[in-house]
């Protein structure tokens, strides 16, 4: 185990503007560690959502939630 320090935590104000998502939208990510951290953050101020994950030969990692209630 390695301790590491002066590591700043990670702001969750990024995603602050998915909040104005309406029924229907859908946002994209390509990174798996965002797509987590923001399906966690919509999760946690009640967003019902659908995610698909799909591989895509450009991109690595390509994840899509939707709100759906």
């Amino acid at each position: 185990m390695k301790i590491l320090k002066n590591i700043p935590i990670p702001s969750k104000e990024q995603f602050k503007p998915l909040l104005k998502m309406e029924i229907g939208d859908c946002v994209e990510f390509t990174s798996k560690t965002k797509f987590k951290s923001a399906h966690s953050y919509l999760y946690l101020h009640s967003f019902r959502l659908r995610q698909k994950i799909m591989s895509n030969k450009q991109e690595p990692f390509l994840g899509r939630l939707w709100r759906v209630k």
